[in-house]
């Protein structure tokens, strides 16, 4: 990977004050997710939510690290995140018309 100079300061360090925190907000969210697999607590084998999430989530990130410059290539049950994005987006979609 590549690092360019920086070209304006002031938006490098507007940049380094919101993108960490973001970041840091987002992975405590990951770990509040990852409390919902514990079994002994939820029960989550009967649905396909978990499965429609992550693709979603996963295709999401694709898309925002591919701004970044980063080519990520993420499988789902050894299937691009391409081919499985579309049914699980309509399927996420529609759970949220539900709430």
């Amino acid at each position: 990977m590549k690092i360019a100079p920086i070209v304006n300061q002031e938006k490098a360090d507007r940049f380094l004050r919101i993108f960490p925190p973001r970041i840091k907000q987002m992975a405590k969210q990951i770990q509040l997710i990852d409390n919902c697999s514990k079994k002994m607590n939820y029960e989550w084998g009967f649905t396909d939510t978990v499965p429609i999430m992550f693709i979603v989530i996963f295709k999401e990130l694709t898309l925002t690290a591919r701004k970044f410059g980063l080519d990520v290539d993420v499988k789902i049950g050894g299937k691009s995140i391409e081919d499985t994005y579309d049914d699980a987006n309509d399927k996420f979609q529609a759970s949220l018309r539900r709430i």
